[in-house]
């Protein structure tokens, strides 16, 4: 194997590895800014709310993981591979809206529930859990719609493609 071909090869396993990085500090993002929150205005000790942040390591880690093997499959078997990131990129922005908003909307729309949620801080991490999972499942759909969308022969069609893969003369650069 060439030094070109294994360097090439070395930049994509690292970029799909800083993609699940960053699918993993996204998804542990709300849990450390409530964490934050909470200590700093003094309304919960500083060891309480890490079970927050334990649950949404344990999602973020796992999503993280299927990230970067999905990345590091899709970038190594298939010709469209800026395509494979910007699919990428929709949807680590749509789990970063997801990620957040849910959870204010679900924890907005329980306002009136707090009293009978204080003292079962199980189901407060099941409902944490399920939001953050169902936030992980969207951008999941994301991913792959929009990445479905952007190689499907239509599309490719009406690029003037005809459909075909394009030819390999239309990537080079120069004159």
């Amino acid at each position: 194997m060439s030094t070109r071909v294994r360097a090439r090869r070395t930049v994509r396993e690292g970029a799909a590895a800083a993609y699940g990085l960053a699918a993993l500090g996204v998804v542990v993002a709300p849990a450390l800014i409530l964490d934050s929150t909470a200590t700093g205005g003094g309304v919960a000790p500083s060891w309480q709310a890490w079970d927050l942040v334990a649950v949404s390591a344990v999602l973020g880690l796992g999503y993280g993981v299927v990230c970067y093997r999905r990345l590091r499959r899709q970038s190594t078997m298939t010709r469209s591979r800026p395509n494979v990131w910007i699919a990428a990129v929709h949807a680590l922005v749509a789990l970063a809206l997801l990620s957040s908003v849910l959870l204010a909307v679900v924890l907005h729309q329980l306002g009136n529930m707090q009293a009978p949620l204080a003292g079962q801080e199980w189901s407060l991490l099941a409902l944490w859990g399920g939001v953050q999972l169902l936030a992980i499942a969207a951008a999941e759909a994301v991913e792959r719609g929009v990445f479905r969308w952007l190689t499907s022969p239509e599309r490719r069609a009406a690029a003037g493609h005809g459909g075909r893969p394009v030819p390999a003369r239309h990537y080079r650069r120069g004159p």
